[in-house]
């Protein structure tokens, strides 16, 4: 603990009989400036200050203190009858205040108690604050949309969710939901969806269309879970996915799934960096009955870079180019979705056979 007083002989004491009896390292301070520079060169647990000084007095030592060091505990000692002087204490961040005076062992043991509650008291809020950093940078930093909701409000969101709509964050504060959605009617079924939900399990998921800034809808699946489940209006958590892709990516490749021919030759699908992502059953008896020498990469053009750096020329475009896999010629359709990125390589046997003992 650092002690600051501007009488010497009183430091003195106050140091030797609290370092005695309540087993405490004591630096002492002449002077809020002497105070200043020792804790600027190192790290006290408490400071415990006298207010009547010179030049400096306890107050504006304080103040001074809450520039730099906004949560190290203080304690102010003041002079009988200094209502004003503990209320301005106070307003100014003290941890406590003590009136000097009376008789010196029980004042000793009451400052002794105030120190060990602001101690603590310090080391809990610091830890907590660590905690809710760690928790505020692992929000920030999610890919998914999150956002804390009250009174069907929107209380705090991340950078995901605000640009999944198109927002800022401090746009979004303060909305209701209700103007995120399509039409009123939605909304209100939603609402009760997720409120029959959580009084049941106590979590809700919904798949909806939250209207994008620009006046777009867009494919939303939400989890939500209360904050206290014993108390629905405290408020909830939220976390949402823009899910828009997935299901248009599902549609398109239903639609070409359409086509029968698709569903019983081989189907091989590749990322924008060559790299296979979906293969079908039919690919694989193709390998079997092609032999040696056969694999997926077999199906795959050899100028696929070449093809895949195209990738943007259109929405949809396909080239088509003939492989061997084993020893079995294929003439593969190779479809490319610019909006997607990936590409469908769809192959047909051109009728010639692997040989005999392949």
């Amino acid at each position: 603990m650092l002690l600051v007083d501007d009488e010497p002989l009183l430091l003195e004491v106050s140091k030797l009989y609290i370092e005695q009896h309540f087993h405490m390292n004591v630096t002492t301070a002449e002077s809020a400036a002497d105070a200043l520079e020792k804790i600027r060169k190192s790290t006290f647990d408490v400071v415990v200050s006298d207010y009547q000084m010179p030049e400096i007095d306890g107050i504006a030592f304080l103040k001074m203190i809450r520039k730099t060091t906004p949560f190290l505990p203080f304690i102010l000692f003041t002079g009988k009858g200094r209502e004003e002087v503990v209320i301005d204490a106070i307003n100014h961040g003290a941890t406590f205040y003590m009136q000097k005076g009376g008789e010196p062992k029980a004042q000793y043991a009451e400052l002794s108690h105030k120190i060990h509650r602001a101690v603590d008291q310090c080391r809990s809020e610091s830890a907590l604050r660590e905690t809710n950093d760690v928790l505020n940078a692992i929000l920030a930093a999610s890919p998914n949309g999150i956002a804390l909701v009250r009174e069907r409000t929107l209380q705090w969101v991340n950078d995901s969710l605000a640009r999944m709509l198109g927002y800022s964050p401090a746009d979004l504060v303060g909305m209701h939901l209700c103007r995120l959605y399509e039409n009123e009617e939605t909304y209100r079924q939603i609402a009760g969806q997720i409120v029959s939900d959580l009084k049941e399990t106590g979590r809700s998921k919904v798949t909806t269309r939250f209207l994008h800034r620009r006046g777009f809808a867009i494919d939303c699946e939400i989890h939500i879970a209360p904050l206290d489940r014993g108390n629905l209006h405290f408020g909830h958590m939220i976390m949402m996915n823009d899910i828009s892709r997935k299901l248009a990516a599902a549609r398109e490749l239903k639609n070409i799934a359409a086509f029968p021919h698709l569903e019983i030759t081989p189907v091989i699908e590749l990322n924008i960096n060559g790299r296979i992502t979906y293969f079908n059953d039919a690919a694989i008896e193709a390998l079997v009955e092609c032999g040696n020498g056969a694999r997926l990469e077999s199906f795959i053009p050899k100028d696929i870079r070449e093809i895949l750096a195209d990738i943007d020329r259109a929405v949809l475009h396909s080239v088509h180019r003939t492989v061997k896999v084993g020893l079995a010629e294929f003439r593969v359709h190779v479809t490319l979705s610019s909006r997607f990125r990936i590409a469908r390589i769809s192959a047909i046997h051109t009728g010639k056979r692997p040989e005999e003992g392949s």
